[in-house]
């Protein structure tokens, strides 16, 4: 994981990920300080209405650590 996210940023990011794939236009409202954390590194991004959405960068840093849960159990 990366040292400077917690599991409930994951957790908020796989949220906007489910969302953006069931291509909802009503993302989960996300916690300020985790979206700020999220845009931060370029996870998240707010779209046209305010809402936040998951960008490709944050699609891979899930898949990363996706792929480190798995090696883990």
């Amino acid at each position: 994981m990366d040292s400077k996210l917690t599991a409930d940023d994951f957790d908020w990011l796989r949220k906007l990920k489910a969302a953006a794939d069931a291509k909802r236009g009503d993302p989960p409202p996300i916690p300020m300080n985790i979206a700020a954390k999220l845009v931060t590194f370029g996870f998240s991004k707010p779209d046209s209405s305010g809402a936040f959405t998951i960008t490709a960068k944050g699609r891979d840093a899930l898949l990363e650590q996706d792929m480190r849960d798995a090696e883990d159990r």
